[in-house]
């Protein structure tokens, strides 16, 4: 059986009569993967690093956006302790019953609550290209950290526009839908054959399109590289199967495609901060 992650309570961070809160926080390597009864909307203000969600690490920079629904077990990690790799996260947490206050008070979107219940995904993920998210982030610490009259009515609004811009991203992602609902056959396609040696042109061609025109595709799709896709998939499998087999580590890393143990080995720490061996033991 897998053990019961860390749990944070919105208790912890604010009074029943304003349950909001808003912190800037220099990622460490201290605060263990946790999940929240909270809902939480996350800026990357500076500095790159990893955000491990569930069994995938992500490799994110300044400009990413995330929504993490109660629930979901996550945490961020900086390349290294070295004051030059620091991870800078702006972090808006709310209770669930703050959006629904707001959808009485304003005429949101329809499809904010389910984007912030996750809407069946463990995370949202945008890219703040135009700064947009990171005004309006700044703005909330700034507010929530002085607390000059009038404080709370700033933080509701400005929650507000934040969550009409992530709806409106989410929309603009919808509307690329059509060419990215080509990609069901792509990932049919690897997870069905992720056991052994996969190329971009090869899948490619299942589509008839060009190697960066996929690889286009998939980062639009999903955020990461053809590779990193790849990788995520066999790790995942590797965790579900260390976590419900007892099958040796070698003949597990052999059925998610890898033969060469050590470049497994290397991977696997990578990608989720654990030998394969720990991992297991962490999962009984």
């Amino acid at each position: 059986m897998e053990s019961t992650p860390f749990t944070l309570e919105g208790k912890l961070f604010w009074t029943p009569d304003f349950p909001i809160s808003v912190t800037r926080e220099r990622e460490r390597f201290t605060l263990p993967i946790h999940i929240h009864d909270f809902v939480e909307i996350q800026y990357v203000a500076e500095g790159k690093g990893f955000h491990y969600i569930g069994d995938e690490r992500i490799y994110v920079e300044k400009g990413d956006l995330f929504i993490i629904p109660i629930g979901t077990r996550h945490v961020y990690r900086p390349s290294s302790e070295a004051p030059k790799d620091e991870l800078i996260v702006y972090n808006c947490l709310f209770d669930p019953s703050v959006p629904e206050k707001l959808t009485q008070a304003y005429p949101l979107p329809e499809n904010v609550l389910f984007l912030l219940s996750g809407g069946g995904q463990s995370y949202r993920r945008f890219k703040d290209s135009f700064n947009e998210a990171k005004i309006c982030m700044e703005t909330l610490y700034r507010e929530y950290q002085t607390e000059l009259p009038g404080y709370e009515a700033v933080l509701y609004a400005r929650l507000t526009e934040l969550l009409v811009f992530l709806c409106r991203l989410e929309l603009s992602r919808k509307k690329t839908a059509p060419a990215i609902s080509q990609l069901a056959k792509v990932f049919e396609y690897i997870e069905r054959h992720s056991d052994r040696p996969l190329t971009l042109s090869e899948v490619a061609a299942l589509l008839h399109v060009s190697v960066s025109y996929l690889q286009r595709m998939l980062k639009q799709a999903t955020g990461q590289s053809f590779t990193e896709y790849v990788q995520n998939l066999r790790i995942r499998k590797c965790c579900e199967m260390l976590r419900q087999t007892p099958l040796p580590v070698k003949e597990i890393a052999a059925k998610a495609g890898y033969r060469d143990l050590k470049f497994f080995h290397e991977l696997f720490r990578k990608k989720t901060g654990l030998t394969p061996r720990a991992y297991r033991s962490c999962s009984q």
